[in-house]
C-alpha cells in the first residue's frame, strides 16, 4: 500500500509547498501580509470563478446521468450542513468562527483529490464518475458555502438579500456561467481557450501562497482544540459514518469509494479565501485548511489500506 499513500502525498504536497512559498516571501520581506490580503480578494473575486468556469465546462461531453449516486453525493453534503448548523451554535458562540467552523468540516477538496485517488484505485473506467461528482458537488459546497458564511455574516439577514448576495457572489457566478456554457453546448473561441485555462490554474498556487504568507503560529496553538475537532470530525467520523451508510444501498465498491472521497478529503482552499472576503474568521478557515491537509494524507491512506484489507475496493 506505500503507492497508495504516496498518491495521497502526491496530491497533498503542492499545497504544502505554495504555502511554504507564501512564508517564505513574507519572511524574506519581499511582501507583506497586507498585500497577500489584497492578492486574496483578488484570487476570489476573479481566478477562482475561472476555476469553476472552466472545472465545469471541459468536465467532458460524455458524461452519463446517475441518479441515485449523485443524489447521494449532494444530499448528504446538504444534510451534513443542516446538521452542523444545528450543532455548532451550541459549542461555538461567535457567528464569523460558527460560518467557518461550519463550512471546515462540510467542504472538501474534492476537485484536487477524486480523479487521482479514484483513478489509482480503479484506473481510467472511474474517470467519468468522478468528473460527474467533481461537477456537482463543487456546485453544492459553493452555494452552501456561500449560504452558511452569509447566514452568519448578517445574522438576521432577509431572505431576499440573502439570496442577492448569493446570486453575485463571484464564485456561484463562475459555476452558472459553466454550467449555462456546458449544457447549451456553447462553444468557447480557441483564442480563449488558452488563457482561460491558464488563469484557472493559477487559482489554488496563489491562494495557498496568500495563506501560508498570513498564518500566524500562536493562533494555531489558541486554536488547537477547535483544529482537533474540526479534523476528528471531517476526516474520521463522517467519513466512517458515510461509508457505512452507503454499504446499506444498491452501490458498487468503486461508487462507494467515490463516494467516500466526498467526505474523506481536506477542506477546499476556497474556503479560506471565502472566508476572508464574507466576514467570516479568515486565520481560523486558513488554519483549518492546512490542519485537515496535512493530516488527511495519514486518514486517506489507513481508508485505503482498511479498504483493502476488507476487500471493498473491488
Amino acid at each position: 500500500m506505500l503507492q497508495s499513500f504516496l498518491i495521497a502525498f502526491n496530491a497533498v504536497f503542492p499545497f504544502i509547498f505554495y504555502m511554504a512559498i507564501g512564508v517564505l516571501v513574507v519572511k524574506t520581506g519581499l511582501t507583506n501580509p497586507a498585500f497577500l490580503n489584497k492578492l486574496n480578494t483578488f484570487v476570489f473575486k476573479t481566478f477562482l470563478p475561472v476555476l469553476l468556469f472552466k472545472n465545469i465546462y471541459y468536465a467532458g461531453s460524455d458524461l452519463v446521468f446517475n441518479g441515485a449516486f449523485l443524489f447521494y453525493a449532494v444530499g448528504g453534503i446538504l444534510l451534513l450542513v443542516v446538521l452542523l448548523m444545528l450543532l455548532v451554535p451550541r459549542f461555538v458562540k461567535e457567528n464569523p468562527r460558527r460560518g467557518v467552523i461550519v463550512q471546515g468540516i462540510f467542504r472538501s477538496n474534492v476537485a484536487l483529490f477524486a480523479v487521482p485517488l479514484a483513478e489509482y484505485i480503479y484506473g481510467d473506467k472511474c474517470g467519468m464518475l468522478a468528473a460527474i461528482m467533481t461537477a456537482a458537488t463543487v456546485m453544492t459546497f459553493n452555494v452552501s458555502a456561500v449560504v452558511v458564511l452569509e447566514y452568519y455574516r448578517g445574522g438576521a439577514a432577509s431572505p431576499v438579500a440573502l439570496l442577492k448576495k448569493i446570486a453575485t457572489n463571484p464564485l456561484i457566478l463562475g459555476i452558472m456561467a459553466g454550467f449555462i456554457f456546458y449544457g447549451f453546448k456553447i462553444p468557447i473561441p480557441g483564442l480563449l481557450e488558452t488563457p482561460i485555462k491558464t488563469v484557472a490554474s493559477m487559482a489554488t498556487p496563489l491562494a495557498l501562497m496568500a495563506l501560508g504568507g498570513t498564518l500566524k503560529l500562536s493562533e494555531f496553538l489558541d486554536n488547537g482544540k477547535t483544529l482537533a475537532v474540526v479534523c476528528l470530525l471531517k476526516l474520521v467520523c463522517f467519513p466512517i459514518i458515510s461509508y457505512l451508510i452507503t454499504l446499506l444501498l444498491p452501490f458498487s465498491n468503486m461508487e462507494r469509494f467515490m463516494l467516500l472521497i466526498i467526505f474523506v478529503t481536506p477542506t477546499a482552499v476556497s474556503s479560506y479565501t471565502m472566508a476572508q472576503n464574507m466576514g467570516g474568521d479568515g486565520p481560523l478557515a486558513g488554519q483549518i485548511v492546512v490542519t485537515t491537509t496535512l493530516t488527511s494524507v495519514l486518514t486517506i491512506f489507513c481508508f485505503i489500506f482498511v479498504l483493502s484489507q476488507l476487500g471493498l475496493l473491488y
